[in-house]
């Protein structure tokens, strides 16, 4: 009997302990987002198909902001603009952190725009954000069901609804904690950089290569190596932002595969570190929204020209 009292108690002063930590680990959370949600467009997440969209919102900021930041986090590439001002961006890896931007001198008392750029390859992700403009007044605007998506791009949407692309409500996934993202934290983030130029390649050639793909076997998931035509872009040693464009137009995404090198050799190499450049219908050019070091950029498959920004 002792025994059992001393292992009721344990579980009791165990679960008690528990409970207490989860609720300190929520508080911490919810005063990073407060009420906000994660967002998706509208969308089958099962379809395992390239997907891009743009998320917006406009809203009021009061007079006597102490500053205005924005806390932006979509997984897996996002990018982002206030007020038509492309702000920055990145490609999101598994350390889930919450960008914060300082966008007090962007900012306007009275109407205020952002619009968030999300681009999935295989279809599935989540956006969160929200707008502090005090420590005392943090999140005066959150991710929920009030943001509209627009599946097809149109620059004007960068400034302005437009009502004839009939833009929708958002899926609402939920809020955090929640899935893989489970806990953010923030992290400070500057403006990406102006661009000065542009530069186009020196040589463009083709290339008999290998793009790395999973196929289930059996119910096995085994890696294979399948032959694909390419081109590569040679722009010598250099580091810039990587801007692809395409041709014609699509009522659903498009995605092209490309792959940053820095030696010829390695251009017929089976590699998995590709990226992804994912269209909306309507847009003939992305930009990747972080800098890259290389010499070469190859384009499997899809006819797609490439130049980079510096």
């Amino acid at each position: 009997m002792k025994r059992l009292t001393i292992v009721i108690l344990f579980i009791f002063f165990f679960t008690a302990a528990f409970s207490r930590l989860d609720r300190v680990y929520s508080q911490k959370f919810y005063n990073i987002t407060g009420e906000a949600r994660w967002i998706w467009a509208p969308h089958r997440l099962t379809q395992n198909e390239p997907l891009a969209f743009f998320a917006t919102r406009d809203f009021e900021l009061p007079e006597g902001r102490v500053f205005t930041k924005l806390n932006v986090l979509g997984d897996p590439v996002y990018t982002l603009w206030f007020n038509g001002y492309e702000i920055a961006g990145r490609r999101v890896d598994d350390a889930h952190k919450l960008d914060v931007y300082d966008v007090s001198k962007l900012a306007k008392t009275g109407k205020n725009r952002i619009v968030i750029a999300i681009r999935a390859m295989q279809g599935v992700g989540g956006v969160l954000a929200g707008v502090d403009i005090g420590p005392e007044a943090e999140n005066i605007l959150v991710t929920d069901a009030s943001w509209k998506i627009y599946r097809r791009w149109r620059p004007d949407i960068l400034l302005r609804d437009a009502p004839d692309l009939s833009p929708v409500p958002p899926m609402l996934i939920g809020e955090p904690p929640i899935g893989r993202w489970n806990y953010v934290t923030r992290q400070p983030r500057e403006f990406s950089e102006p661009f000065q130029r542009t530069l186009l390649p020196r040589e463009v050639f083709p290339v008999n290569a290998f793009l790395p793909t999973i196929r289930t076997s059996g119910g096995v998931a085994i890696s294979v190596a399948d032959p694909v035509r390419a081109r590569a872009f040679d722009f010598g040693f250099t580091k810039g932002r990587v801007r692809v464009t395409i041709e014609g137009d699509s009522i659903v995404s498009r995605a092209v595969t490309v792959r940053y090198a820095y030696a010829r050799e390695e251009l017929t190499r089976v590699e998995w570190s590709t990226r992804s450049f994912v269209f909306a219908p309507g847009e003939r050019t992305v930009i990747d929204p972080e800098p890259g070091n290389f010499r070469y950029v190859l384009v499997y498959g899809e006819k797609a020209t490439v130049d980079v920004l510096q």
